[in-house]
């Protein structure tokens, strides 16, 4: 996987595992700034004895909405996070079932056709028959998977899973054409790497979401 690629999927997930952390520090921040603000205006008071006592109880009290106001939204900014993380794991869980309804559909002639394929070793003819059926049924498959529709945070996974059918069916259309064992152990490799990237997706994903929530 590309440098950059693993970065951003990095920093993706670090900022799923802190998106709480956040409401946090800016009340900490106002409570800081809060003490800071009362130590200044004292400090700079020539003579701490005559400080009015009327004018501090005004500065703590600005200062005390000011930490209210912050409070009441932080708990607003929470609880429309939690909404929207939960409408994600829906929209995951209905992604993970359209993807489940095409395997169903797609997945048990294709994996008698690979069957057929692989125990085929008397006739060249009869296993490019079978790669030239595969390659259809893959190509059928893709077009099937490219139709679903794809929340922005599942775009990446949707990339794997497609690069997996693409590959299988380049395999396969590769094998019919009589393209050089290195090419088609390459296209292998890479269609096996992408369905593995695209189980591990989701998985991160779902994981992600269950921990803010």
């Amino acid at each position: 996987m590309p440098v950059k690629k693993r970065l951003s999927i990095y920093f993706r997930d670090f900022g799923y595992k802190v998106i709480r952390v956040k409401y946090f520090i800016m009340i900490v921040v106002a409570l800081i700034l809060e003490v800071t603000t009362l130590l200044i205006f004292l400090l700079k008071s020539e003579n701490l004895l005559d400080f009015e006592l009327f004018t501090i109880a005004i500065l703590y009290g600005i200062t005390s909405s000011i930490i209210v106001v912050l409070a009441i939204g932080v708990l607003v900014l929470m609880r429309t996070d939690k909404k929207r993380d939960k409408n994600k794991i829906q929209t995951l869980q209905k992604f993970k079932r359209d993807c489940r309804t095409l395997t169903t559909r797609h997945s048990p002639e294709i994996n008698e056709l690979v069957a057929n394929f692989d125990a085929e070793n008397s006739s060249i003819d009869a296993k490019i028959e079978y790669a030239m059926l595969l390659e259809e049924k893959y190509d059928s498959f893709l077009k099937d998977f490219s139709n679903l529709r794809t929340p922005p945070f599942l775009k990446y996974a949707f990339s794997c899973e497609s690069d997996h059918l693409s590959k299988e069916k380049d395999f396969y259309n590769g094998f019919s054409n009589f393209s050089k064992r290195e090419l088609l152990s390459s296209l292998s490799a890479q269609s096996e790497i992408a369905h593995t990237n695209f189980l591990r997706e989701l998985n991160k994903v779902e994981k992600n979401l269950q921990l803010i929530v």
